[in-house]
């Protein structure tokens, strides 16, 4: 799993708890793993966390790892140190909105965020302020499903106590009573993960498929979609993969397959 913060210190509670060590990389960035995670350092503002997202992805490209964004965040009424889950997310610059699926069960309180170039000492309720957010969501819905990248925002200041009156040495104490009911997000979108994760032999499949042949972007969701009907319709991917290498071209592939497939639900 991906763990971006913007910065050091919003990173800590959660690099003890999960043991996560540093890397000795040259980078821009500082990151730091165990066997199952991996958090990245990106800096302020919404070109460092893009720029920490790729980074990130480099390291280990797997379209089915999920992405969390945790960090602080302005409110316009929710009390200091309230963990908040991000149901929609607005860029104020470019009005573009961004909206994670809620499929996970944990209690965390939803909000709203709005992504500021520059911090923001206006408050609207309902309503979470960082200068992230919206970066996070758009670069990193480029390399998994919407579901896997979801945001949590602990809650940093708010009208009775403005941006202007935080004492940054309390990020810690804020921060350190939501990690557990964080972890239960995070073992929810693991868990996810690996009912989307394909098979190792669907994958092995669509690999042989395509050194075989060029596809287009079409065919390419058309040549994922039939051999997951063919797992799911129990039907030997050994015979779909032998269908293509007998086919002259990927239209008359696809098309003897679909054929195949329609055979299979009509005499299992």
């Amino acid at each position: 799993m991906n763990f971006v913060c913007a910065l050091l210190p919003e990173a800590i509670p959660l690099i003890e708890d999960l043991d996560l060590q540093k890397q000795r990389l040259v980078s821009p960035f500082a990151l730091f793993k165990n066997e199952s995670h991996q958090l990245v350092v990106s800096g302020m503002g919404k070109q460092n966390i893009a720029t920490a997202i790729g980074f990130l992805h480099g390291i280990a490209p797997n379209k089915h790892t999920p992405w969390l964004n945790f960090g602080l965040a302005g409110h316009g009424n929710a009390p200091l140190g309230t963990a908040c889950q991000i149901i929609k997310c607005t860029d104020t610059t470019t009005q573009k909105s961004f909206y994670p699926p809620p499929i996970f069960s944990t209690q965390l309180t939803k909000t709203i965020l709005h992504t500021c170039d520059q911090p923001s000492i206006e408050y609207q309720a309902e309503t979470a302020y960082d200068m992230e957010g919206s970066a996070f969501f758009e670069t990193a819905t480029r390399f998994c499903p919407r579901e896997l990248v979801q945001s949590v925002k602990i809650i940093s200041d708010n009208p009775e106590s403005p941006l202007s009156h935080f004492d940054k040495s309390k990020v810690s104490s804020l921060i350190t009573p939501s990690i557990p009911i964080v972890k239960k997000l995070i073992e929810e979108m693991e868990i996810i993960t690996e009912e989307l994760t394909p098979p190792l032999e669907l994958e092995s499949t669509f690999q042989e498929i395509t050194r075989q042949y060029s596809l287009t972007e079409t065919q390419v969701h058309q040549v994922s979609k039939m051999i997951r009907q063919a797992h799911l319709l129990e039907l030997p991917l050994s015979e779909i993969l032998t269908l293509f290498k007998n086919s002259s071209n990927i239209k008359s592939a696809l098309s003897l397959s679909n054929q195949l497939l329609e055979e299979r639900k009509i005499f299992p």
